[in-house]
């Protein structure tokens, strides 16, 4: 039974193959409930350690088809703002996700007081720390604003959970930054274009109550089906059909692995990068290896040379 039940995890409801990743996440979450049961002394010994069963490998590295560069980014971000007002509420999101790599966890649970959004008066050259504070002077109505690097200090994420498993019965859950304690925050500097688009965010659909950027259709919170569904419209729009068709940034958390990559070809040290996105320098450089590009001219002449 147990080997049938190992089995069914490898399989999809609708029969296709699972990935792999959700196999391995489902067979530990079958062994920790069969563990559980060892506790309680309602069986001796966990049965899975007695079945020779193997998960299917999950790859360690990340696809480079998936990465989309700069020019790809902006066309989709442009084709989402242009599906409607509805769909521009998540415009900005998808900005957070390439612009500062933050999970799409992290990007639902951003709020107001997180970001220092920072620019200049291009009429009376006046600098602005966050230009939530910026009003018409005497002197300049401070109506030309020049975007410049902004500030995220990112305290949480709001992941979804299910009603049945949180404390208060929502769908989400607001919890610590991921692999961090509760009360550590992660500070990620923020490029103008992004800086523009949640002062644009701001300005065009406000923040909610406690003053969370991106929210639901009925003010709760963002869900992972509302932004889905946008992003497969906005591909299909952006993208050609061959693209369409391909994995490149099929799912809104490409996005983060496209600015992962962007930096590290960048020059970005590896230290640096992991801290802006919340990894370790090991993890880092074993997810992103693929996708680290530059060298393989002089490489390729070494090896020509030896073979010569």
């Amino acid at each position: 039974m147990v080997r049938r039940v190992l089995d069914s995890l490898c399989v999809r409801l609708d029969g296709k193959p699972a990935a792999a990743s959700t196999v391995q996440r489902k067979r530990a979450t079958f062994y920790n409930v069969l563990g559980y049961a060892v506790e309680l002394e309602l069986i001796a010994s966990n049965p899975v350690d007695r079945v020779q069963w193997t998960a299917p490998e999950v790859a360690q590295s990340i696809d480079r088809r998936v990465v989309a560069n700069p020019a790809q980014v902006a066309t989709l971000l442009e084709a989402v703002k242009s599906l409607g007002k509805r769909a521009d509420k998540v415009t900005a999101f998808f900005g957070c996700l390439y612009y500062a790599g933050m999970r799409p966890s992290e990007a639902a649970d951003l709020r107001r007081e997180d970001c220092d959004l920072a620019g200049r008066c291009a009429d009376c050259g006046t600098d602005f720390e966050d230009l939530a504070a910026v009003k018409p002077s005497r002197s300049c109505d401070h109506e030309k604003i020049e975007h410049r690097w902004g500030r995220l200090v990112l305290a949480g994420t709001s992941p979804r959970a299910g009603s049945h498993w949180t404390d208060d019965g929502g769908s989400h859950e607001r919890r610590g930054l991921k692999h961090r304690g509760r009360a550590e925050t992660r500070t990620v500097p923020i490029p103008p274009r992004l800086v523009e688009l949640l002062c644009a965010h701001v300005e065009n659909h406000g923040v909610g109550p406690d003053g969370r950027f991106f929210r639901g259709l009925h003010g709760g919170p963002l869900s992972e089906s509302v932004y889905d569904r946008w992003w497969k419209l906005a591909r299909e729009k952006a993208l050609t059909e061959s693209q369409v068709a391909s994995p490149l940034v099929r799912r809104p958390y490409d996005l983060r692995h496209a600015a992962a990559s962007l930096w590290l070809n960048a020059g970005v040290p590896p230290t640096e990068a992991a801290r802006r996105l919340g990894h370790g320098v090991a993890v880092l450089l074993r997810v992103y290896a693929n996708c680290i590009d530059g060298g393989d001219d002089t490489m390729n002449d070494k090896i020509g040379e030896a073979l010569a």
